[in-house]
């Protein structure tokens, strides 16, 4: 079976659900993104991991982690393997001594798990190309006429754009990963809706 590789590129607020957000990835070349909603802890779990910031104790990911570990058990990658009904279906592939051991997740807990050991996360071309959104690496006209750039956007008047206009930034700065321009963004639109 093919299958493609593919990145964590981050987090972001959920517009479509309230108190949820959508954990962003990419195939290798970047040109596609598939986002995944999922529930505010293991969002957290994610964001800690990702992010690199230390916890007083540990998550439920790092105890499944420190767990595994110690059993010498370890997880060799991620396989997102089905999307049903807007619901992404994954599984873990570990490594025992004596053998290999597939067992179902939840596609953030796959994540969040993945990032932890270092793994690849995997999916199928099928899947890319169902739930990929294709990025346009060309300029994207808005209603105006001209694409606003993210950095060219000073924070004290992005109240003036519009919510596409906004939509169109919030995903730019996404892409090139700056995260904290992205929630800036993110409020505004929260704000306006």
């Amino acid at each position: 079976m093919e299958r493609v590789k593919l990145k964590v590129l981050g987090l972001s607020y959920s517009m479509a659900q309230a108190g949820a957000y959508a954990l962003m990835l990419s195939n290798e070349d970047g040109s596609h993104r598939i986002p995944i909603v999922i529930g505010m802890s293991e969002a957290q779990s994610i964001a800690v991991q990702f992010e690199k910031i230390p916890t007083q104790r540990p998550l439920t990911h790092d105890l499944v982690k420190t767990l595994a570990d110690e059993m010498n058990v370890s997880l060799k990658e991620v396989f997102i393997f089905r999307l049903e009904s807007g619901i992404f279906y994954s599984e873990l592939l570990f490594q025992t001594d004596e053998k290999m051991i597939k067992i179902d997740a939840r596609t953030s807990d796959a994540v969040a798990l993945a990032l932890r050991y270092k793994c690849p996360i995997f999916s199928t071309p099928e899947i890319m190309e169902k739930a990929g959104i294709l990025v346009d690496q060309g300029k994207l006209d808005t209603e105006k006429g001209k694409a606003i750039s993210v950095e060219e956007c000073q924070m004290e008047s992005i109240q003036n754009y519009s919510i596409r206009e906004l939509s169109r930034m919030l995903s730019e700065a996404i892409q090139n990963e700056n995260y904290e321009k992205a929630s800036e963004i993110r409020d505004v639109i929260k704000n306006k809706s």
